[in-house]
């Protein structure tokens, strides 16, 4: 999983808890100003360590990193609206720290830890919400709550460059019809690179948006571990 990749999945995440607030990235330009409630998603810098470990595929090198990041997430809200008298204005409970602390226990939900699973990836929640309303600097809002979770998920590098893109991955095998009972053939790309139907990789290289990476760098896949002799005869045991 690429950080893209996670911040696309967290943003959905979130929004799905958070479905009548507006829920972005900070440092994003040309947003429009919510009508309603904001939750901003800040990304801290990504630890992983400098020698991952490195399993061989399809004859190819794919090198896993175990990676970290702590994703500040802030509520903007103007509380719950209540009714003193008829003809007085309306007053503004500080529902901010409860709303967070309620989106925490959605986190914690079995929901979440099986969304998790599905994408490969943890999310570990913070015991304590902090409430940040004396640091408000926008009118549109009156109260202000803050968490910060740490997610936990992998990125690969796949082949003698590290740069081969996910779709290089083939995936091919056969299913049962359920209907039928007769075999189908399938295949696909990307997915899980460690999956029993992996059939082969296919070197194939997507530049960057910053223009990094290029296809004449796939031309460098080829012959990796061709000149050596595989020995898979089993090593004896020593008494």
């Amino acid at each position: 999983m690429t950080l893209s990749e996670l911040k696309v999945a967290l943003r959905q995440l979130t929004k799905l808890y958070f479905k009548r607030a507006e829920v972005t990235f900070t440092k994003q330009s040309f947003r429009a100003k919510p009508t309603g409630s904001l939750v901003t998603l800040s990304v801290a810098p990504v630890s992983r360590p400098m020698n991952p470990p490195v399993k061989v595929i399809d004859g190819r090198p794919v090198a896993f990193y175990p990676a970290s990041t702590s994703i500040q997430i802030d509520l903007f809200t103007n509380g719950a609206q209540e009714e003193v008298e008829q003809g007085f204005t309306p007053i503004a409970e500080n529902t901010a720290e409860d709303d967070m602390l309620a989106f925490a226990s959605f986190l914690n939900s079995e929901y979440v830890v099986q969304w998790c699973h599905e994408r490969d990836i943890a999310i570990v929640v913070p015991p304590t919400v902090q409430d940040l309303t004396g640091l408000i600097h926008d009118s549109n809002f009156e109260f202000r709550a803050m968490m910060e979770i740490m997610v936990y998920f992998t990125m690969t590098a796949i082949g003698y460059t590290g740069t081969l893109e996910a779709g290089s991955v083939k995936h091919s095998g056969t299913t049962v019809d359920p209907e039928t009972g007769k075999e189908q053939p399938y295949e696909y790309e990307g997915g899980d690179i460690q999956a029993d139907d992996v059939s082969e990789l296919v070197p194939a290289i997507k530049p960057t948006p910053s223009g990094g990476g290029n296809e004449d760098m796939a031309a460098d896949e080829g012959g990796y571990f061709s000149n050596v002799e595989i020995n898979d005869k089993p090593v004896k045991e020593e008494n």
